[in-house]
C-alpha cells in the first residue's frame, strides 16, 4: 500500500514481504513484534479451526435433520475459513486483498446460510399456516412498532429475501471490484481519498450492512413465537454471525483508517541497518489481523453453544445419510444450492410485482370491467351461496314461502251477488245530480227462468220483453 492515491497498478502491494525468521525472536526480541504478532494470530487461528472442527464433527455423525443441519456446519465453518485467510494474508501481505477477496466470500456465505437457516426452522409452520392472513403488530427492540397484515404472505417474504441477500451478493461483488480496482491501482486501501475505490465501497459496505441488521431484527421480531416453539435459539444464532461481522468493519476497517489518518498510526522505521522498514498499511495490517482472529475465538466458542446439536439432533439410533453423505450435502452441494436460491428470489420477485401490478389495476376498475377481466367471479359468489348451511336456507324458504302466501291476492276470485242486491242498495243512495238525472239506469228485475228460450216452452210476454237496461248500440240508433 503506498501513501499516496493512486497507487502503481497490480496484485503486490509494492512487493512489500517481510521476512518471518523466528531467530529473531531470540536475537532482536524488541523489533520482531512482526513476529510475534504472527504467532499470535496463527495460535488463535489454530484455536478456531479446533473448536470449529470439534462442532462440526458432532453434526456430520448425528444428521437428522438435514434441512437444518446443512446450513448450521456451512456458518459453523466460516470463523475458522476467515481467520485461516487472514493470517495467511498476514504472512503474506503483498497478497493481502486478494487474499481477503476469498474471506469476504465465507462471510457472504455465512449470512447467507444463517438466513437459510432460520428459514428452515420456520418452514413447517408455513407449511400449517398455507392460505391463511395472520396479522401482528409487534415492536423491534421495544422500540419502532411494526405492523404487518400478513406474516406469512409472498409480499413479506420476498422483502425480507431482497433485503437479507443483497449483503452477501453485494459483499461479492465489493471483493471483485476491490481486486480489479487493485490491479489498475486506484483501489487505495485505508484512505479517504475520493480518488481511490475504497471510501466509496466503505460508504456502500456501512449502508449495505446497516439495511441488513434492520431487516433480520424485524424478522426475528416477527416471529417470535414460532422461534420458541421451534426451540430456536434465535437470537444466540444471529449475534454469532452478526457480531463479528460488525466489530471487523468498525473495529479493523473503520477505526483503524481513522487512526492512521489522524498519525496515531505511524511508520516504524528499522532499528538497525539490516531491519525492515514498517509502513503505516502494513502495522494496521497486522492489528487488523489480530482483530480478525482474536474475535473468531470467540465466534467459535458461542456457536458451539448456539449451532450444536440439538436435543432432537443427538439420538443414539443411526442417522440416514453416513458421514461422507452428510458431508457432500453440507459442503459440496452448496454453490449450486446457493445459486438456486438466489434464482429463486429473483423468480418470486418477479411474481409479486405481476402480482402488485394486477392489484394496481383492479383498483382503477369498474364493477362491469372487472367482471370481465374476471368472469368466474359471479359464478364463485354464486357458490358460497349454495354451500350455505342447508338448514338456514330451507328456514329462509318457508319463511319466503309464508310471507309469500300472506301477500298473494287472487283477483279472479271476486265475490258474485245477485243482482237484486244492487237494486236494494240504489235505493237507500242519494238522489243522483241533476246532470245524471234524464241518464238514471235502473236495472231490471231478477229473471225467474233462463235467459235462454228453448223451442219447446211457452212463449211468454215477460221473456220476448225487451229489457231496460242501457245499451251503447241504442245510442248509435238514435
Amino acid at each position: 500500500m503506498a501513501e499516496t492515491c493512486p497507487t502503481v497498478g497490480g496484485l503486490s502491494e509494492d512487493g512489500f514481504n517481510p521476512e518471518f525468521d523466528l531467530k529473531q525472536l531470540v536475537l532482536d526480541p524488541s523489533n520482531s513484534m512482526h513476529v510475534w504478532g504472527w504467532l499470535a494470530s496463527g495460535f488463535l487461528a489454530l484455536s478456531t479451526l479446533t473448536i470449529a472442527s470439534h462442532t462440526i464433527n458432532e453434526h456430520l455423525h448425528h444428521y437428522y435433520t438435514p434441512e437444518i443441519q446443512r446450513h448450521k456446519v456451512r456458518v459453523i465453518a466460516y470463523p475458522a475459513a476467515y481467520s485461516i485467510l487472514a493470517w495467511l494474508s498476514y504472512l503474506k501481505y503483498d497478497y493481502e486483498t486478494v487474499i481477503l477477496f476469498f474471506a469476504r466470500l465465507f462471510e457472504s456465505f455465512a449470512v447467507y446460510n444463517l438466513y437459510m437457516c432460520f428459514q428452515s426452522y420456520l418452514q413447517p409452520f408455513r407449511e400449517r399456516n398455507e392460505g391463511n392472513k395472520v396479522s401482528i403488530e409487534t415492536k423491534v427492540f421495544g422500540i419502532y412498532k411494526f405492523k404487518l397484515k400478513s406474516k406469512w404472505g409472498l409480499h413479506f417474504r420476498v422483502i425480507v429475501d431482497i433485503l437479507v441477500l443483497q449483503f452477501p451478493i453485494w459483499n461479492i461483488i465489493s471483493a471483485a471490484i476491490s481486486i480489479f480496482t487493485q490491479i489498475k491501482g486506484v483501489y487505495c486501501d485505508g484512505q479517504f481519498d475520493p480518488k481511490g475505490a475504497y471510501v466509496y465501497l466503505a460508504v456502500i459496505q456501512f449502508a449495505s450492512l446497516s439495511v441488513i441488521l434492520m431487516a433480520l431484527f424485524t424478522y426475528i421480531s416477527v416471529y417470535e413465537d414460532e422461534w420458541k416453539e421451534a426451540d430456536c435459539k434465535v437470537h444466540g444464532m444471529f449475534w454469532s454471525v452478526k457480531a463479528p461481522i460488525m466489530v471487523i468493519f468498525y473495529f479493523g476497517d473503520i477505526l483503524l483508517s481513522i487512526l492512521a489518518y489522524f498519525n496515531v498510526i505511524i511508520d516504524k522505521a528499522p532499528a538497525h541497518s539490516g531491519g525492515t522498514h514498517w509502513t503505516t498499511e502494513a502495522i494496521k495490517n497486522g492489528y487488523y489481523v489480530l482483530i480478525i482472529c482474536s474475535t473468531m475465538v470467540v465466534v467459535s466458542i458461542l456457536m458451539q453453544i448456539y449451532f450444536g446439536l440439538d436435543a432432537k439432533e443427538y439420538q443414539i439410533e443411526e442417522p440416514k445419510d453416513g458421514y461422507f453423505e452428510a458431508f457432500a450435502d453440507g459442503f459440496l452441494a452448496y454453490i449450486p444450492q446457493f445459486l438456486k436460491n438466489v434464482f429463486m428470489c429473483g423468480g418470486d420477485t418477479v411474481v409479486l410485482a405481476k402480482k402488485r401490478m394486477k392489484l394496481r389495476k383492479e383498483r382503477h376498475l369498474s364493477v362491469d370491467q372487472y367482471n370481465l377481466l374476471n368472469p368466474d367471479a359471479d359464478a364463485e359468489i354464486a357458490r358460497e351461496y349454495l354451500n350455505q348451511n342447508q338448514k338456514d336456507t330451507d328456514t329462509d324458504s318457508k319463511l319466503y314461502d309464508e310471507d309469500a302466501r300472506h301477500s298473494q291476492h287472487n283477483f279472479n276470485a271476486l265475490p258474485l251477488e245477485p243482482l237484486s242486491s244492487l237494486v236494494q242498495k240504489n235505493e237507500y243512495k242519494e238522489e243522483p245530480s241533476t246532470f245524471y238525472k234524464e241518464e238514471t239506469i235502473t236495472a231490471p228485475a231478477p229473471p225467474l227462468q233462463s235467459r235462454v228460450v228453448n223451442r219447446n216452452d211457452e212463449i211468454s210476454q215477460s221473456s220476448t220483453a225487451r229489457g231496460s237496461h242501457f245499451n251503447p248500440h241504442d245510442l248509435e240508433r238514435q
